[in-house]
């Protein structure tokens, strides 16, 4: 997982688009806003609906977008929201403030700013560590958690998957332009969807020929990951309800790196395979440790799974969230 997560982060921030076409319009029924809070210019998206409120918080090289396919799902019981962490997106992109308390403060700030007393935290894979430490630090502001395959501790991560193989990297041509991240998304991902369309848009020029700010995301990326090291994951502590999603045995990944030639292929399946030690030893982690905590487990799906398995997710967290 993690060996899929870090791949992930790294490609998202320069090339996870396909399909872009120049009459393309975001149809997701939302408003677009801004405010600067914590000294940063933060982006965020409003879906409506009425009640308490869900928070959306996305992975690492995405932004709020990403949920315009899900969040609309819940309008019906919350006021949904979406925000895009700094250094992502249209939010600002300052020189620091990338480890997890600082962010958290963000939220805090955020949340403030709305009059939010209490909110459903929703995170998606490195959005994880922001969930578990906002819990921690403001237990009486938060109603329940969702990790959307994001439940783990990465200081407990071995060496070995803090390190990027380049065997499942994108190459410089997957990076330069939107046709090449389509290259590389359809080779890599099973799932796509008007979601991946609008968070990506942002991220190329209008003629889908050049990576906007490619230097500086790629800075931001290298923070976010050393934060994210740093960050422990003090399941113990947290009082709220938690659901969830693990992710195992991403086909498509384990395909490609079977496909590489020796002794590449050696090398990719031995990461992987450490990979998913880890994973299974933070499964195990988050259900000893967190008081009120359920675990779904999919196999052979996406890290996005909320895409690629939208209904079953849909379906589990309407459960989670019944009285």
């Amino acid at each position: 997982m993690i060996a899929q997560q870090t791949r992930f982060w790294l490609m998202m921030m320069v090339a996870l688009h396909a399909n872009a076409q120049s009459d393309w319009v975001d149809k997701s029924p939302h408003k677009t806003g801004f405010l600067t809070v914590n000294k940063v210019r933060l982006h965020y998206q409003d879906w409506g609906g009425q009640g308490e409120t869900i928070l959306f918080l996305h992975g690492l090289g995405d932004n709020s977008h990403i949920f315009d396919n899900l969040a609309p799902k819940f309008t019906n019981q919350f006021r949904a929201l979406g925000l895009t962490r700094r250094g992502h997106g249209q939010s600002e992109m300052p020189e620091t403030g990338y480890d997890t308390a600082t962010l958290v403060e963000d939220i805090r700030q955020f949340l403030d700013a709305l009059k939010i007393e209490r909110v459903v935290l929703v995170g998606h894979s490195i959005a994880g560590d922001e969930l578990s430490r906002f819990a921690v630090v403001h237990p009486d502001r938060v109603i329940k958690l969702v990790y959307l395959d994001a439940a783990y501790d990465r200081t407990r991560m071995p060496e070995i998957n803090k390190q990027m193989l380049p065997e499942l990297s994108p190459t410089k041509t997957d990076m330069e332009s939107l046709d090449g991240a389509r290259r590389w998304m359809k080779r890599m991902n099973n799932s796509w969807s008007e979601a991946w369309e609008a968070s990506l848009r942002g991220q190329f020029s209008p003629d889908g020929k050049t990576f906007l700010n490619g230097v500086e995301k790629s800075r931001t990326a290298r923070l976010v990951m050393q934060g994210t090291f740093e960050a422990h994951a003090d399941y113990a502590k947290i009082r709220a309800p938690a659901l969830s999603f693990a992710v195992f045995n991403y086909n498509k990944i384990a395909d490609f790196a079977k496909s590489l030639p020796d002794p590449a292929r050696k090398k990719a399946e031995e990461y992987l395979s450490r990979a998913t030690q880890f994973q299974k030893q933070e499964l195990e982690h988050f259900r000893k440790e967190i008081p009120n905590g359920k675990v779904i487990v999919f196999t052979n799906t996406d890290h996005h799974c909320f895409i690629q398995r939208e209904d079953e997710v849909v379906r589990e967290m309407r459960r989670f969230f019944a009285p």
